[in-house]
């Protein structure tokens, strides 16, 4: 179960090596794939890597069934708090709607603290699962609670490690409000569309005061996005951990750039919208997005008639597929990067 309370079934079969690696658990996606599938317990299954990285159940072989099998039912209450599981109309996901679920606040810390949002170095899975079951932490907030001697004698901890854990917190607070925004796991806002969240709306107190037609207006947010953010902020849970953050320093307004203005038009990439897809050859994708930017151009996070360049990298998925059916100019690293340079 992750962050959004979604639960998501998993087949665990015997160990099998697939692609380079030993698998042993597959993905069954939701209720609706599993009645698909019609997939029992005991059944032979082919398995695939999705994207070249996701184990997941393709198909069942029905003539190795073994006798007396019984139908598959997802479960009713949370396996993590016991809560009743609902299903959101139009939703194939099953979802725990506890906000005080402890695998939602296990998966909402380790988001936190990732790369592309906090980006805390020191705080993985096994440290958050520390510092929830010795009570020191029970919301995003608390983390800025924490002492290096409130959490020295934690297992695997020791001064040392403390100090730096706690530096690197405190660090936290220096990193832009579009990182806080994607870092809040606000549904369906990622990266990209936190930051362009950020360049409509430069404060939290103005995101969180924009209508549906503010917000869904905004060109890469969208009708869908847009309600979500609306959803977030009508939760009052919601709305105190912002005043918390806000408490203790976290960055809730973009900050104004201090470097000299520059003619947009005098930019190779001035007006230019860019779709990511793929892993590129030697550019993270945070380089690539900040190399866009500086050039004048902004990046979006799906392919539509708006889009200028798509900037191709290996494994693209289907943002490739429909780029090519638009007609839409197909970049390499190679020929982006040479686009940068004039």
């Amino acid at each position: 179960m992750g962050r959004t309370g979604a639960v998501t079934p998993m087949a665990v079969m015997e160990p099998v090596h697939l692609a380079g690696t030993t698998v042993q658990k597959a993905t069954l996606h939701n209720s609706d794939r599993i009645k698909q599938l019609d997939i029992r317990v005991g059944d032979t299954v082919i398995i695939r890597k999705a994207g070249e990285i996701i184990p997941e159940v393709v198909r069942v072989l029905d003539d190795l069934r073994p006798p007396n099998t019984q139908l598959y039912q997802m479960p009713s209450h949370c396996p993590e708090c016991d809560s009743t599981l609902k299903r959101p109309p139009n939703e194939a996901v099953t979802r725990c709607m506890n906000l005080s679920c402890g695998a939602i606040l296990r998966g909402s810390l380790v988001h936190w603290a990732s790369r592309d949002a906090l980006d805390i170095r020191g705080l993985g899975e096994k440290i958050v699962i520390l510092l929830i079951n010795n009570g020191l932490v029970n919301s995003l907030a608390d983390l800025y609670d924490l002492t290096p001697e409130k959490i020295a004698n934690l297992e695997r901890m020791g001064s040392k490690s403390a100090n730096n854990l706690i530096e690197a917190i405190e660090g936290s607070k220096k990193q832009p409000f579009s990182r806080v925004l994607y870092g809040l796991g606000i549904r369906y806002v990622g990266s990209v569309t936190a930051g362009l969240l950020a360049e409509n709306f430069p404060s939290m107190e103005q995101l969180s005061q924009a209508s549906f037609s503010d917000l869904s207006s905004v060109y890469g947010v969208g009708e869908e996005i847009a309600q979500s953010i609306i959803d977030w902020f009508s939760i009052e849970k919601n709305c105190d951990l912002i005043q918390q953050l806000e408490k203790v320093g976290l960055q809730l307004e973009a900050t104004k750039s201090k470097t000299p203005t520059v003619d947009s038009s005098l930019t190779p990439f001035a007006g230019k919208t860019f779709v990511i897809t793929g892993t590129l050859p030697s550019l993270k994708r945070n380089e690539a997005k900040a190399l866009i930017m500086e050039a004048g151009g902004k990046v979006t996070s799906s392919v539509s008639k708006k889009t200028d360049y798509l900037l191709l990298g290996e494994n693209p998925g289907s943002k490739l597929t429909q780029a090519e059916k638009l007609g839409i100019t197909q970049l390499s690293e190679a020929e982006f990067l040479t686009l940068v340079k004039k």
